[in-house]
């Protein structure tokens, strides 16, 4: 489906929605005129409007009164059996999230306290216990645990454990994550998510809200108490807890096999995760919109801006890791989580080498080299500027000013990357990468300009033209030979990276 399929059918729909329920057959009948598929797919998503289609709103926005008022709060200050109710503490589409103490073991825990759309038949309440049993006999250090499933009369609450600390969403909102620290978290997710996956249990809900980042630095994954329980080899599969082609998931985060209602299985997950990491690298998510409805048809249909471009200090390894994740189809994207954690912890491998410090001598001459060569290429202003009041008017100027340029930009960089490798060098990589692009086309720059300025004038002043003829030279030769080998020298890589 196209995106202008999406735009033709959201239009008709949303117009739909504005109808009284007696008037909208009618009215689809008409606006889709002899279009059967077009007028069906809009029939489809008006009833999954109503019911629990991808097109919902979180409940709380959808119905506003479906959890404010004294029904949401009305269980804070009381005891459900051991548990003691402090306050509330979340809340979403699929419930209330409360604080509780648990009397019995003296432990803060998390209740999560299932809307009833949720648990409202008998099939729907056997596969969510299913499924939490499998969760509470899975343990892991990523994931929150899963203590109980508990009744409540017609509800369904889940017990779990309470981690504090800011949401990755929060954490994302304080601004821009180091890259070191984006592939910390990325390699503590992708963990929990291998382990989880080879004892059968997809996540199916992965987004930056159900992922907290604690003072230590540990990543924890909640909500694997919803998680879906694949089932074995041979083993007949269990019914489903929602009905075919039913959404379960927040949109902006979902695969789109789960858009498009069919079934799921791992390759979700890595298809949520790759989306999370693209987030974290870029600060934006690469898909959102205004609405759920072109947030599913971009997902659907568009591909991702190049990383890269929005974050320079982003390698390439990591940027293929990404965009392999995020392939539309899921025979495309990693076979495995354990594929996926592979090629994260060989990217952090690299990413720690660099953080390495030099060795004094070999980082003394690289330093050596670029201070040098930012004021060297200061220097040169002299000549340049008697150049341009020799020849004066339009043609001085376009000799001079690109100098200008090349100078500011070349020498000013050096100085700082001098300046960082003196007094912060655990940012010197991520440094270097933002900056190795401008430095280069500057230097090409200013030897291009050097050169054409000793060409230009040769004949009326040979001596400055000799002198600015072998300064390109030199600094080409520096550029393209001697920076790179006081570059390799400095931080022991095999591969050039300036």
């Amino acid at each position: 489906m196209n995106p202008e399929r999406w735009q033709q059918i959201k239009k008709i729909f949303e117009e739909a929605l504005d109808k009284d329920s007696a008037e909208r057959g009618e009215f689809i009948k008409e606006a889709c005129g002899k279009d059967e598929s077009l007028q069906r797919e809009v029939e489809e998503l008006l009833i999954s409007y109503d019911g629990e289609s991808f097109l919902d709103k979180p409940a709380y926005q959808a119905v506003p009164g479906l959890f404010e008022s004294e029904a949401e709060d009305s269980f804070v200050g009381t005891q459900l059996g051991p548990y003691e109710v402090t306050k509330k503490i979340g809340k979403g589409g699929m419930g209330v999230v409360y604080l509780a103490r648990d009397t019995r073991l003296d432990r803060p825990v998390a209740i999560k306290m299932l809307a009833p759309k949720y648990t409202s038949n008998s099939q729907q309440r056997e596969r969510l216990k299913r499924e939490a049993r499998a969760a509470a006999k899975f343990s892991h250090p990523g994931i929150a645990t899963v203590y109980s499933l508990e009744e409540m009369g017609d509800s369904f609450y889940i017990v779990s454990e309470y981690v504090q600390g800011p949401t990755l969403s929060q954490t994302m909102s304080l601004g821009a994550i180091s890259f070191s620290k984006i592939l910390d978290i990325a390699v503590q997710i992708a963990q929990a998510v291998t382990a989880a996956h080879e004892q059968g249990i997809i996540h199916r809900d992965l987004k930056p809200e159900n992922v907290i980042v604690t003072q230590t630095g540990t990543v924890k994954i909640l909500d694997f108490g919803l998680a879906r329980v694949a089932p074995k080899n041979a083993a007949p599969s269990d019914p489903r807890l929602t009905r075919k082609g039913a959404f379960l998931g927040t949109p902006a985060y979902a695969s789109p096999e789960q858009l498009l209602g069919s079934e799921v299985d791992q390759s979700t997950d890595i298809f949520s995760f790759g989306l999370m990491l693209y987030e974290m690298a870029a600060g934006s998510h690469p898909f959102l919109a205004t609405d759920s409805m072109t947030t599913a048809a971009r997902i659907l249909e568009a591909e991702a801006q190049d990383l890269i471009k929005l974050n320079s200090a982003i390698p390439r390894d990591f940027d293929r890791i990404v965009r392999k994740c995020l392939n539309k189809k899921p025979a495309d994207r990693y076979s495995s989580a354990r594929d996926l954690l592979h090629e994260l912890e060989q990217v952090r491998i690299r990413d720690a080498k660099e953080l390495q410090p030099p060795s004094s001598n070999a980082l003394w001459w690289w330093q050596f080299h670029q201070a040098v060569a930012g004021f060297g290429y200061y220097l040169m202003l002299y000549p340049m500027w008697r150049v341009k009041e020799w020849q004066g008017g339009i043609e001085g100027s376009l000799l001079f000013f690109p100098v200008v340029v090349a100078v500011g930009v070349a020498a000013n960089l050096r100085l700082h990357l001098w300046f960082t490798s003196s007094y912060y060098v655990s940012e010197l990589p991520s440094q270097r990468r933002r900056v190795r692009r401008w430095i280069r086309w500057a230097d090409y720059l200013f030897v291009f300009m050097l050169a054409l300025t000793a060409i230009r004038i040769h004949t009326l002043h040979a001596i400055i033209a000799t002198l600015l003829m072998a300064v390109a030279i030199g600094a080409m030769v520096a550029c393209l030979l001697i920076e790179p080998t006081t570059t390799r020298a400095a931080f022991d890589q095999t591969e050039q990276r300036l």
